[in-house]
């Protein structure tokens, strides 16, 4: 996956307006492969567009504080106004597990 932004360290989205979907932020090296989750995280994208939007970066394209398992493991944060509500870690985490997390973020924004 290609990452969003190469030079500046990415912030998480501002706050949202009633249009504007659930983020989420899929923090993962570039050098290591994730085939097992990014078929996840195509599932669940398919599953709630228009409401979610996938941005996929490295780990030093985000701030510290949103990559703390990142440079280990692959890392998705669920943000909806600007603040993360929800986060999945690891490489084989089960679709369900994903469906979970979003859909939470998706539905308490109805």
């Amino acid at each position: 996956m290609q990452s969003a932004n190469e030079t500046a360290p990415h912030r998480l989205p501002a706050k949202r307006d009633q249009d504007t979907p659930v983020t989420l932020l899929y923090i993962r090296s570039d050098h290591d492969s994730h085939d097992v989750l990014d078929a996840g995280l195509a599932t669940i994208v398919g599953r709630y567009a228009p409401l979610v939007v996938l941005i996929p970066v490295s780990p030093d394209e985000v701030e510290p504080q949103f990559a703390r398992w990142a440079e280990r493991t692959p890392t998705v944060l669920v943000v909806r106004d600007g603040k993360v509500v929800g986060e999945a870690i690891g490489a084989f985490l089960p679709v369900r597990e994903l469906d979970r997390v979003v859909r939470c973020a998706v539905e308490w924004t109805r």
